[in-house]
């Protein structure tokens, strides 16, 4: 009798072992297989293959609440209807604890009873947490009975069941998330390609309507400069005082029309890629001479004195001389028109090192802080300047720009508003 009772306490100490080392392994292969499995799908698919193996059931069913709907995964191909799988999750709301197994033999539901029993279901797992339906797992039937070391393993699983659930519904949300915001960055980027295309066929049709009114406008104007001309000449006969006056004033005029116009193809000449640099050897020095006389009339209409400083040891650099010109003219003028009455504006020359300076310096309206970043833009125009002189283009600076930096040079801008501006340009000499 002794060596019954030893037998059986071996073989009870045996199975306990075993069943112990089988928990642990249990364990071991779901925690494996919840770290790995992030993606919903594949983590459904996985799971329901190792519950199947390790509870040795006919089928496992798996169904995960998303929204207002249920998501199955089986290893079966006949499969409990969702809106069985619905009401079934209604009736253990009502009636049983969170996350506590279910016999379905125990269901007080005869109806759910008999759906279930004609899928071969025999066990359900709950998933629940915080009182939130997650969904549930149905087990189908198996050789042995389900034991309650089952139950208990079943019960023990459910939280860390229900949190890997979560977390790949989570993460399957975020998935959506990010394939929605990558879709509308690939519509939003689609939709500003057309626009950008669109704008560039309407600023290729501008700057084709300049090019051709500029060209157009350069013919006659031409014409009436020449006229004046001979009239101020003497060659059309003899002109008093007051009629040379305000011939000079409508040839000056017509002058600063041809250069604005010539700035229109400028500025078209940049945009079809005609824009040409002609270097040859350049009087620096006599070009700003020549400028700042050429606006003589100008500063003294405006009653502006223009100081003009030049270096002796200014040397001929070769440069677009013509290209140049416009651009000391556009910043002499702009500082006339800018500048109040009875103030200087000091135009300077300067050798540095290896570069030549050009600036003029102002006391006039300024540029404001908030404008001054797209002050070189195209067309741009700063707020003050548009009031102080409404028929301004906006594309001087802009060229002066180009054609400094054509030039390997570098632009000069200091401004304050109210107080006046230093604008100009640095060249290298070689």
């Amino acid at each position: 009798m002794d060596r019954d009772y030893g037998q059986s306490l071996k073989k009870a100490t045996h199975v306990l072992k075993t069943s112990r080392m089988r928990k642990q392994e249990f364990f071991a292969e779901m925690g494996m297989l919840l770290l790995r499995s992030t993606d919903l799908d594949v983590f459904l698919k996985r799971m329901k293959c190792f519950l199947r193996r390790s509870f040795q059931a006919e089928s496992v069913t798996l169904a995960v609440k998303i929204g207002d709907s249920f998501r199955l995964e089986s290893t079966s191909k006949r499969v409990l209807p969702a809106i069985d799988v619905a009401r079934l999750t209604k009736h253990i709301h009502r009636h049983y604890r969170y996350n506590e197994v279910v016999l379905v033999k125990d269901l007080a539901d005869e109806s759910l009873q008999q759906s279930l029993a004609m899928y071969h279901i025999e066990v359900i797992l709950p998933l629940a947490m915080d009182h939130e339906c997650v969904g549930c797992v149905l087990f189908g039937r198996r050789a042995k009975r389900y034991t309650r070391r089952d139950i208990s393993l079943l019960e023990t699983m459910s939280g860390e069941l229900v949190v890997a659930v979560k977390n790949s519904l989570a993460m399957a949300e975020v998935r959506q998330l990010n394939e929605t915001l990558q879709q509308k960055i690939i519509d939003a980027t689609r939709e500003l390609r057309i626009s950008n295309r669109q704008l560039q066929r309407l600023d290729a049709a501008k700057d084709e309507f300049i090019s051709m009114a500029s060209h157009q406008l350069r013919t006659p104007l031409t014409s009436i400069k020449g006229y004046l001309d001979m009239m101020l000449e003497g060659d059309l006969g003899p002109i008093n005082a007051t009629q040379r006056t305000v011939l000079t004033e409508a040839f000056g005029s017509s002058e600063r029309m041809v250069q604005l116009i010539g700035d229109f193809l400028s500025v078209s000449r940049l945009q079809t890629g005609k824009f040409v640099i002609n270097r040859q050897a350049t009087d620096l020095a006599q070009l700003v001479k020549d400028e700042v006389a050429f606006l003589k009339t100008m500063s003294k209409q405006r009653h502006v004195k223009i100081a003009v400083d030049i270096d002796k040891d200014i040397p001929q650099p070769m440069v677009d001389g013509e290209k140049l010109r416009q651009v000391m003219m556009n910043m002499i003028e702009n500082a006339l028109y800018y500048s109040k009455p009875d103030t200087t504006i000091k135009v300077k020359l300067t050798r540095d090192d290896d570069d030549v300076v050009f600036t003029v310096k102002d006391t006039g309206i300024g540029v404001p802080d908030a404008e001054k970043a797209n002050l070189f833009s195209k067309f741009f125009r700063g707020s003050n300047a548009r009031k102080k002189r409404p028929d301004g283009t906006g594309i001087g600076l802009f060229l002066a720009r180009k054609v400094v930096l054509a030039h390997g040079g570098q632009m000069v801008f200091e401004s304050k508003e109210s107080k006046g501006s230093t604008f100009g340009f640095r060249l290298p000499v070689k």
